[in-house]
């Protein structure tokens, strides 16, 4: 399958996502779609599949003009598309995961589709057990298991290690050297350098030419966090916690430093997403130092669901947990998308930001009433590193400003910008050395 996209178009109120963007995708190959955060690369995925209409332009497959209304039109035409955050129910299996609206031809497919990129998962395993490269793979054998002749994937790395980076781009080759078109979209130069035929460059909603993407580099501007050998420590006592469905924490012991980055690493079967909810619990209660929700900025790993609502305004999103009288939050809002850097107005849904620009707001927010405490939740997950360094600066100012940071991170945080380090494992806390 050939698509080409012909000035394609998108505009929502003052602000152009697209602009008479082109594209051409062979099939029998990968494809890759670079830019940085909000350059309209997940946008131009969402029209293809379905999930938005352009205001003008042509989609072509195989020559012909088409038009998809809805994401199961696109899928009943060969095109499936796996999300960046992986789109999967939870609180059921992976097997039922895999059977959700599944038409009886391809559930024959389910079996072979498995073995051979889940095989070590039982398909009875719930998905809140699963590690995110894990959904990932349950995600993509939802897709692959539909016979797409076209197949989108949303930053496929973001939560992958390396063996599994190497083993999905090993495999993807065999699907394009089978005939499969695959678009890969990424901010990873060397990423897509290395695995795929094609690279193109988009900038904001155009297509530029190629250009080397920013480095994220530890010698940024900026002074160290603050040195503080008080015994004001926050400190965090025989954390014990014994979920049903994922994995226990025994007796963490850590402490955060004022003024200091605080880095806990670890994966999602080590227990980090348990040690998440348990933070999240005590500040949502005022139980850490007797801190206030509104004293500690909380930015959760699940971004759009937990942190936000893709059915909110933009303004609903950033002023209504915050103390801003009803008349001044609008100016509020507009005061915060300006320090972001995000081209939106107050009124439009959330549901129109990037991932990178919903990232940059959710830090506007939390950090607006200059919060004593900051914990952030793989804070640099699925950002360009443009934004990575923005976004680490932003955190470092916080610490030099006299504030307690403490960072949980599935390994995408580089250990050289804190000041602190401990590894989660097994749910069991190691290290708390500089």
């Amino acid at each position: 399958m050939t698509l080409e996209l012909k000035d394609i178009c998108l505009r929502y109120s003052k602000k152009t996502v697209l602009d008479n963007l082109s594209l051409y995708f062979e099939d029998g190959q990968i494809h890759a779609l670079l830019g940085e955060n909000g350059a309209g690369k997940s946008t131009t995925a969402n029209i293809i599949c379905g999930e938005l209409q352009p205001d003008s332009g042509q989609i072509l497959i195989d020559g012909q003009s088409v038009s998809f209304t809805t994401p199961r039109q696109a899928i009943e035409n060969g095109i499936c598309y796996v999300h960046q955050t992986p789109m999967l129910a939870d609180s059921i299996s992976v097997k039922e995961n895999l059977l959700l609206g599944i038409k009886k031809e391809y559930r024959a497919n389910i079996k072979a589709v498995t073995q051979k990129w889940i095989g070590d998962i039982s398909p009875d395993t719930f998905v809140y057990d699963l590690s995110g490269g894990m959904r990932f793979f349950v995600a993509l054998c939802s897709a692959l298991i539909k016979c797409p002749r076209l197949l989108i994937l949303d930053e496929p790395t973001a939560l992958l290690n390396d063996n599994q980076s190497a083993f999905l781009f090993e495999n993807l080759r065999s699907l394009a050297n089978d005939g499969m078109n695959i678009i890969l979209i990424t901010h990873n130069m060397d990423e897509a350098e290395r695995y795929c035929d094609t690279v193109d460059f988009l900038e904001e909603g155009r297509l530029a030419p190629k250009k080397p993407l920013p480095v994220l580099n530890a010698n940024m501007q900026g002074s160290p966090a603050a040195q503080n050998t008080d015994s004001d420590d926050i400190v965090f006592s025989n954390i014990c916690a014994s979920p049903v469905n994922s994995t226990p924490l025994y007796n963490l012991n850590f402490s955060v430093q004022k003024g200091k980055i605080t880095l806990i690493q670890g994966l999602a079967q080590d227990g980090l997403t348990t040690l998440e909810k348990e933070l999240m619990n005590r500040c949502l209660a005022s139980q850490i130092n007797s801190f206030g929700r509104s004293q500690c900025a909380f930015i959760p790993t699940d971004r759009k669901n937990t942190a936000s609502n893709p059915n909110l305004t933009v303004q609903q999103m950033l002023t209504s947990a915050l103390n801003i009288p009803q008349n001044q939050k609008n100016q509020a809002a507009l005061k915060m998308i300006e320090k972001a850097g995000v081209n939106i107005m107050p009124e439009e849904k959330c549901m129109n930001l990037s991932g990178g620009m919903l990232q940059k707001l959710l830090f506007e927010r939390e950090l607006y009433n200059n919060p004593p405490l900051l914990i952030l939740c793989n804070p640099l997950q699925g950002l360009d590193t443009q934004t990575c360094s923005k976004t680490i600066s932003r955190i470092k100012q916080a610490a030099n400003n006299g504030a307690y940071v403490l960072i949980l991170s599935f390994g995408a945080f580089p250990g050289e910008f804190s000041d602190k380090n401990y590894k989660l494992m097994n749910g069991k806390i190691f290290g708390g050395r500089p």
